[in-house]
């Protein structure tokens, strides 16, 4: 299909759309990275020796370089799907919504400690971030790949979470 004309109008609200996930990401790590008592927590936790022991600043920086390219392919996915006036297009959108929705929900789960509600909070996140990534890629191909990287990153923070979380399991008596 012929790609709509790109306006200078487009490429502002593709940086808008890019730099709005990018700067929540980056002031949630300053908001994490600054609170002591969760900082200490996550230090503390057990975790499987495949997690380097910095995690928290590589997670930190993946964060925010995974997700200013989704903001930006969900600008691309609102162009080229005609914006909110086809059901499609509403409802990649709205699955990018939920999922920055669910996002936004871990930073309280790891303020509250809670590895149980965090791993499941991850698994949405994951799944939603797959979900936004195939309705964006049936909207707009370039779209779609340009989610690839955050899906991929949050199927691997799912795994990093519930190895956290199972290595710090009560054990139980059977």
């Amino acid at each position: 299909s012929e790609m709509p004309y790109w306006s200078q109008e487009d490429t502002k609200n593709a940086l808008i759309a890019s730099l709005i996930p990018g700067g929540t990401a980056l002031a949630g790590a300053a908001v994490y990275m600054t609170d002591k008592s969760s900082v200490e927590w996550w230090e503390k936790l057990r975790k499987p020796k495949w997690i380097t022991p910095n995690i928290i600043k590589v997670s930190s920086a993946v964060d925010i370089l995974s997700v200013a390219p989704v903001g930006y392919a969900s600008y691309l996915c609102y162009k080229h799907g005609g914006g909110f006036d086809y059901n499609d297009t509403r409802l990649a959108l709205a699955l990018y919504g939920l999922n920055l929705a669910f996002v936004g929900s871990c930073i309280p789960l790891v303020k509250k400690k809670n590895l149980n509600c965090l791993s499941r909070n991850m698994l949405l996140v994951h799944g939603s971030a797959v979900a936004a990534a195939i309705a964006f890629f049936k909207i707009h191909k370039p779209a779609g790949y340009f989610m690839i990287p955050y899906a991929l990153w949050t199927g691997f923070y799912l795994y990093m979470v519930h190895a956290i979380k199972k290595e710090n399991d009560p054990v139980k008596d059977i």
